[in-house]
C-alpha cells in the first residue's frame, strides 16, 4: 500500500542541509523549490502533481538535501523511502511506473536548457487566466497565468500506465489538469489563432460538458471551434458536479 502524506499551503516537505534519504512524488498539489547555490544566489523552480523530489538522496547521490521545498498549495505525496523502491522494483512492474515517468520528466527538463516561460522581444500577452475554483486554482498554482504563445493547452495530467508509456512522446501541456474524468483529453482544450488572426479557443471534448460564457459547447468527436472576442470570458468544463472554473481575459 501506498504511503501517502498530506500537506498545507506554507508546510517544508525538505529543508536544505537536511539528511534524509526520502523522496516525495507528488499526486496534487505544487511546491516550490529553493535552492541556494555557491554564490548565494537563491535558485527557485515549481513543481506539480508527477513531479519528484528528492531523488538525489533516495538514489544515495547526495548525503544532505540539495533545496529546501515549501508547499504553495494544500495537496498530497507519496511517500518513497529505500524500503519501497526496493518492493517497487521486486513488485509488479506497473507499481515502478509512476516514479520512473517522475525520475524520466526531471531528467528530461534538467537537460532542456530552454525555459518555456522565458520572456524575450517576442513575448505577447495574448490573455490572462484565473481559477475561479479550488480545482481550477490549484491548477494555476493559486496565481493568475498570461497566455504568452499559442497554442495553449489545457490537459489531463494521467500517470503512465505501463513502461511502454514511458517511451510515448508527452503532450505539450500549458495547464494540467489533475484528478479529471476519462473525458478530458491530454489536449482537451486550446486557445490558439485563426486564419483571420484572432484568438479561437477549440474544444476536443468527445461528449464531455463545456461551457463557456455559460453557453453550452457543442458535444461530439467533432472540435468544437468558437471565437474568444476582447474582454472578460468564463470557462467551465469537466466533471459538470465539480468542474475546472477558469477566468479568461482576451487582452488582443
Amino acid at each position: 500500500m501506498a504511503n501517502m502524506m498530506a500537506f498545507k499551503e506554507g508546510d517544508a516537505l525538505i529543508g536544505q542541509g537536511d539528511e534524509d534519504t526520502v523522496a516525495y512524488l507528488i499526486k496534487s498539489g505544487w511546491v516550490e523549490v529553493r535552492r541556494k547555490n555557491r554564490d548565494g544566489v537563491i535558485e527557485v523552480s515549481t513543481l506539480q502533481a508527477g513531479e519528484i523530489v528528492g531523488e538525489l538522496g533516495l538514489a544515495g547521490l547526495s548525503q544532505q538535501r540539495t533545496a529546501t521545498v515549501i508547499a504553495l498549495t494544500d495537496g498530497e505525496v507519496e511517500v518513497i523511502d529505500r524500503g519501497a523502491l526496493i518492493r517497487l522494483v521486486n513488485g509488479p512492474g506497473s507499481r515502478l511506473t509512476p516514479l520512473l515517468a517522475a525520475l524520466f520528466s526531471r531528467l528530461k527538463s534538467t537537460l532542456t536548457e530552454e525555459d518555456p516561460y522565458e520572456l524575450d522581444d517576442t513575448f505577447v500577452s495574448y490573455a490572462k487566466l484565473e481559477g475561479l475554483n479550488d480545482s481550477a486554482q490549484q491548477a494555476l498554482c493559486n496565481q493568475p497565468r498570461i497566455v504568452c504563445r499559442l497554442p495553449w493547452v489545457f490537459g489531463a495530467f494521467r500517470p503512465p500506465q505501463s513502461v511502454t508509456d514511458l517511451f510515448r512522446e508527452p503532450k505539450h501541456i500549458d495547464v494540467k489538469l489533475a484528478g479529471c474524468s476519462q473525458l478530458v483529453r491530454e489536449e482537451h482544450i486550446i486557445i490558439e489563432m485563426s486564419e483571420a488572426g484572432e484568438l479561437q479557443l477549440r474544444v476536443s471534448q468527445y461528449g464531455d460538458y463545456c461551457e463557456l460564457d455559460e453557453q453550452r459547447l457543442g458535444h461530439g468527436k467533432t472540435d468544437a471551434v468558437v471565437p474568444l472576442t476582447m474582454g472578460n470570458h468564463t470557462l467551465s468544463f469537466g466533471d459538470q458536479a465539480n468542474p475546472f472554473k477558469f477566468s479568461l481575459q482576451v487582452l488582443m
